[in-house]
């Protein structure tokens, strides 16, 4: 009989434990991962405002004291970190006495090879470029330019603030000295 209870009562174990039910497996959720703020194959679309320091009555370039405009670009990225930009922008100022001491408009068109470093947790891409371009009423003068500046993007992959400086160098015309400017940029960018 005592074998019999300690059977029945080994039986019973067993019997339980293999009939509790099967082990609860985990499945992991799938990750979504966000939105690049910059990505690769980018094509970006801007609206800027600038202005240009013509550095004084005795500077020898384009502009005697300061010009003030506007202008559009198109640059697109192969990679989140390299791409070419285009630009045309108008500016409006006084030009050099050498010229004609009148207020004008000067057109400039630029092209640019730009390397940026995209912070994605920020939402922050700082960026430098160079490259070259005509400037004047008639194109007449051919320039090159580096610079650097900043973009933030407030809807990731879609639309940003930029700012940015540039130097611009126009060479010795009239053999009185290198002309150079400093133009600075801020504006909406779009990106598609």
């Amino acid at each position: 009989m005592k074998y019999s209870v300690l059977s029945a009562t080994t039986l019973s174990i067993l019997a339980t434990s293999a009939f509790a039910g099967t082990a609860a497996t985990r499945t992991a959720a799938p990750q979504t991962t966000a939105a690049k703020a910059f990505g690769a194959n980018e094509t970006q679309f801007d609206v800027f405002g600038t202005y240009l320091d013509g550095k004084g009555t005795d500077h020898v370039g384009l502009l005697r004291d300061h010009g003030w405009g506007g202008g559009l670009g198109l640059n697109h990225f192969w990679t989140e970190n390299f791409g070419l930009g285009i630009d045309v922008a108008g500016q409006h100022g006084r030009e050099n006495p050498l010229k004609s001491n009148a207020d004008k408009t000067f057109i400039q068109g630029t092209g640019s090879l730009i390397v940026r470093v995209p912070y994605e947790e920020y939402n922050l891409a700082p960026y430098a470029y160079v490259g070259g371009g005509v400037t004047g009423r008639a194109g007449n003068w051919a320039s090159a330019h580096g610079g650097l500046g900043i973009e933030y993007r407030l809807v990731p992959n879609a639309v940003g603030l930029f700012t940015d400086v540039r130097w611009t160098y126009y060479g010795d015309a009239n053999g009185r000295g290198d002309i150079n400017n400093f133009q600075a940029r801020a504006g909406v960018r779009f990106a598609f």
